[in-house]
């Protein structure tokens, strides 16, 4: 008897299962030590399995990023859009990063902190056009900031727009850091109560970037 054919919501889950699994094995051993055998050895399948959803490891780890992206845009418009003024629009999307930051550190590590391939990596193989879209989906991240503040702050111009951009970025520093040294829990080496300087941090950052419309008009 013919075995069924899988519906696409199992097709979906056995996809998802198999970059769950090589992200927890990026994460615990390096992506250099990433194998599509090892992949199907922990899921219990064989490799001709992984290669019927994936091509290679490389493909695996860019789909990985593409979907850590996905679910960063999708919280940072999820918090932001109920608000109509762009300050309460700038205080949810700080809280949305920190939030994505903290409850998935395994996406978060491999999106900002590992050392896996990246789209200048591929550029000039097969799989660029997939590395394009994986860089795509980081900017459009990036981008939903860099709009917003621009709504903010009155005018145009290359000023403008330079000011807007190191602005950001150096922001986007600061978030990265509050994140980054929370996960590794250097944080709760020195603090007593890390939960509670997190909130301030993030009050402090968001303070200051509503000021940069002052800051702007004085530059």
């Amino acid at each position: 008897m013919p075995k069924t054919p899988m519906t696409r919501e199992e097709i979906d889950n056995t996809r998802e299962r198999i970059l769950d699994t090589a992200l927890d094995i990026i994460i615990k051993e390096g992506f250099n030590n990433l194998s599509v055998r090892k992949i199907a050895a922990r899921l219990g399948v064989t490799a001709t399995t992984i290669y019927n959803y994936y091509t290679n490891k490389n493909e695996i780890n860019l789909m990985i990023r593409i979907r850590g992206f996905e679910k960063l845009y999708g919280l940072l418009i999820k918090q932001a859009t109920p608000y109509k003024d762009i300050e309460n629009k700038i205080k949810a999307m700080v809280h949305a990063y920190v939030e994505f930051g903290l409850n998935n550190p395994g996406y978060y590590d491999i999106m900002f902190n590992l050392h896996t391939p990246k789209y200048l990596d591929y550029v000039g193989t097969e799989i660029e056009p997939l590395a394009h879209t994986e860089k795509q989906n980081a900017l459009k991240c990036f981008s939903l900031f860099i709009d917003t503040v621009s709504v903010y702050l009155p005018k145009k111009g290359k000023r403008k727009n330079h000011f807007v951009l190191y602005q950001v970025v150096k922001f986007w520093s600061d978030l990265h850091g509050l994140v980054t040294l929370t996960n590794s829990h250097l944080f709760h080496e020195v603090l007593d109560d890390v939960d509670s300087f997190i909130q301030q941090r993030i009050s402090d950052m968001i303070e200051n970037i509503i000021k940069m419309k002052e800051d702007f008009n004085v530059a």
